[in-house]
């Protein structure tokens, strides 16, 4: 790959050589490589097709999950959300034992991977509530419990925000049908002061559904409350952390 030095800043095709603008400036690159053609019929390349095949559906599938949990990643992401989640769903796919490769599906792999599974990188679950929390998972329902603490001491502070919200957030999957339904339970606004909150306990039920997977995930989000009770969310995405505790 050349990159352009002259005054001449171009972009387009000259002959087999395409210009273009780049992060770091402007690049030229000679056209060439294997055709479409040969990649999808020639034999030495079914190895390649198998990869791709493999690659379009854990593309598929993280876009599925992250349509699942919409409401999570519109509020938690640092910007490496796709490109992580898509990396964990070619573990997945990988983990499927049952297929010949080229052949392997996400719904038949090791779900359990995505357990832990943060929507912000940047900002974590354990770096922002500084408590310990107590997860029950159990055949009819999942309870997240929050021992009574003081906002103002184990809650991260974040500027402009006066208040935090803690929310379990249930979505039932189901990968070969393409189909989804979720469910929350909240804390509602909590004051970020030095009144102790009361022990808090989230429960959510699981829905039995054939060929259904359960994901619980948590998440904080911070809020700005005026006195006149308008409420804003903070644009600043990379602050609120969420995070997959159950898969089941």
């Amino acid at each position: 790959m050349a990159k352009q030095s002259s005054f001449l800043k171009l972009e387009g095709t000259i002959g087999d050589v395409t210009f273009y603008k780049g992060r770091t400036g402007f690049k030229a690159r000679q056209k060439g490589g294997v055709s479409k053609k040969k990649i999808l019929n020639d034999p030495r390349f079914r190895r390649t097709r198998e990869n791709l095949q493999e690659f379009n559906r854990a593309a598929s599938a993280s876009k599925f999950l992250k349509d699942a949990f919409r409401v999570l990643a519109l509020k938690s992401s640092d910007g490496t959300l796709h490109n992580r989640l898509y990396s964990l769903a070619m573990k997945v796919i990988y983990s499927d034992i049952q297929s010949n490769r080229g052949d392997r599906k996400f719904e038949l792999g090791n779900m359990q991977l995505l357990r832990d599974f943060q929507f912000c990188a940047q900002s974590t679950i354990e770096n922002t509530l500084f408590i310990q929390v107590g997860i029950a998972d159990a055949p009819n329902q999942v309870t997240v419990t929050i021992p009574a603490f003081v906002p103002a001491v184990h809650i991260r502070p974040v500027e402009k925000t006066t208040h935090f919200r803690i929310t379990l957030i249930r979505a039932d999957i189901d990968f070969a049908a393409k189909t989804y339904t979720s469910q929350s339970a909240t804390s509602g606004e909590v004051l970020i002061g030095m009144t102790e909150n009361p022990p808090l306990d989230l429960v959510l039920p699981k829905v039995a559904v054939p060929g259904t997977n359960h994901f619980f995930a948590l998440a904080i989000e911070y809020l700005q409350v005026l006195e006149n009770g308008s409420k804003y969310e903070l644009y600043d995405l990379t602050q609120n952390p969420a995070k997959i505790l159950v898969v089941s």
